[in-house]
């Protein structure tokens, strides 16, 4: 039994990580080169839902994992309260940012939107606002993804594997 679990918390980082690290690195930026901008928006748009919900997903699996894993005692002590904790950490990132973030970003496209068909000038302010706030979720996804790291470093570090 603890080898699966072993096994599925390996997996759970694998697919975080490997999620985190394909989005960033090909899916957007492979995005905004193929197709016209507003198009790639309404892409990356629409995978940003989903995409965050794998690393709430993940976070529950790992936690559920590591858990089971420190009472059989496969895990010693401090190495795991500390993997729960990122664990945590990375998992509640993904939920704001899924939940509180992106939802106010794309409101404030869809201002700017309703501005420019209108005809009027597009208002600084919304653009400034909307910069804000994709700087910070490009910041706090890089924050999980050295997270993640870390916690490979930690299955290493507690022999886990």
């Amino acid at each position: 039994m603890m080898q699966w679990l072993k096994w599925l918390y390996l997996l759970t980082l694998a697919v975080w990580i490997g999620s985190i690290a394909f989005f960033s690195f090909a899916v957007a930026p492979t995005a905004f080169k193929t197709l016209k901008p507003e198009d790639a928006a309404a892409l990356i748009r629409r995978i940003f839902s989903k995409y965050y919900l794998i690393g709430i997903a993940c976070a529950g699996i790992g936690i559920v994992c590591v858990g089971l894993l420190l009472a059989d005692r496969s895990f010693g002590k401090w190495p795991a309260i500390l993997t729960l904790l990122l664990l945590a950490g990375m998992g509640g990132t993904d939920l704001w940012l899924r939940q509180g973030v992106m939802p106010h970003m794309n409101h404030l496209r869809d201002q700017r939107a309703a501005v420019e068909s209108s005809g009027k000038q597009p208002d600084e302010e919304l653009e400034r606002e909307w910069k804000a706030l994709h700087r910070l979720s490009v910041q706090m996804n890089g924050v999980v993804l050295l997270c993640g790291l870390v916690l490979v470093f930690l299955v290493v570090y507690a022999r886990v594997v």
